[in-house]
């Protein structure tokens, strides 16, 4: 299976495929934050640092699309490195929106929380929330899970699949644009961050900050673990599915090529 970057054992080249991960990272914050977490509007930032990155690092701006990446080429040893310096660089890039956020407005913006909607229904009892408040984790996990897996799984194919080689990177970006849209809208309020790096940094910047005013900041942290470990669990599973898919594809391919008795 080839890699999602061109193989190169430059120093250089790692240098600027860790740059465009730590920009195209701090985008993503940024875009959270300045669109009101507009899902439509957080897409096409992704397209857009998508279009400058994909030939260099594969775009993945997100520790849970490394780590799917990683599982699913395989050369668990060799690449070990690169995943540790790309989580890295991803988690950096994301802080450094937020930074950028703060300066900016030395206050959070209109979408600056996440956290998953509590007034849907209005009054008493929401999607997320009990009668008495009690967040429903289950809930919030899980989409985070599932609609990063169902990403993750679009972009390996769109990255790997044999028969996406020739198609040109603006329409792969596209593609992968439309189903991170598609998924962001899955999330149903839940928060649809879907990106442990983003979660990181977002939730140190609004607890934070409502810490600093002495309101009660820590309530908005009691989920990150569903924002952070879960995407990465989906991550998981989307590399496995695809490797499966990869291998009954092979095999298809194998005996088909076989030769058929006289």
């Amino acid at each position: 299976m080839e890699s999602s970057v061109p193989a190169s054992d430059s120093g250089l080249f790692l240098a600027r495929a860790l740059f465009f991960e730590f920009l195209g990272s701090m985008g993503a914050v940024y875009a959270f934050n300045f669109t009101a977490n507009n899902y439509f509007a957080r897409a096409m930032n992704y397209f857009s640092f998508w279009i400058v990155a994909v030939s260099i690092s594969g775009a993945h701006f997100n520790p849970a699309t490394t780590l799917a990446v990683y599982l699913s080429e395989g050369k668990y040893g060799k690449q070990l490195g690169r995943l540790l310096l790309y989580w890295l660089f991803q988690i950096m890039g994301a802080f450094a929106g937020i930074l950028m956020v703060y300066l900016i407005f030395n206050e959070p913006v209109l979408g600056y929380l996440l956290w998953p909607a509590e007034n849907i229904q209005g009054v008493g009892a929401t999607r997320f929330f009990s009668e008495f408040n009690n967040v429903y984790y289950g809930k919030i996990l899980y989409l985070e899970m599932f609609n990063t897996f169902i990403f993750l799984y679009a972009y390996l194919l769109i990255i790997y699949k044999p028969t996406m080689r020739t198609v040109d990177e603006i329409m792969k970006g596209i593609g992968a644009s439309f189903v991170l849209f598609i998924c962001y809208s899955m999330g149903a309020g839940a928060g649809s961050a879907l990106n442990p790096a983003l979660a990181i940094a977002q939730t140190c910047y609004q607890v934070g900050f409502l810490n600093g005013f002495g309101l009660n900041g820590n309530r908005f942290a009691s989920a990150s673990w569903c924002y952070i470990a879960f995407p990465l669990i989906g991550a998981i599973f989307a590399a496995l599915l695809f490797r499966l898919h990869i291998y009954l594809d092979n095999r298809a391919l194998k005996q088909r090529e076989l030769p058929v008795a006289a």
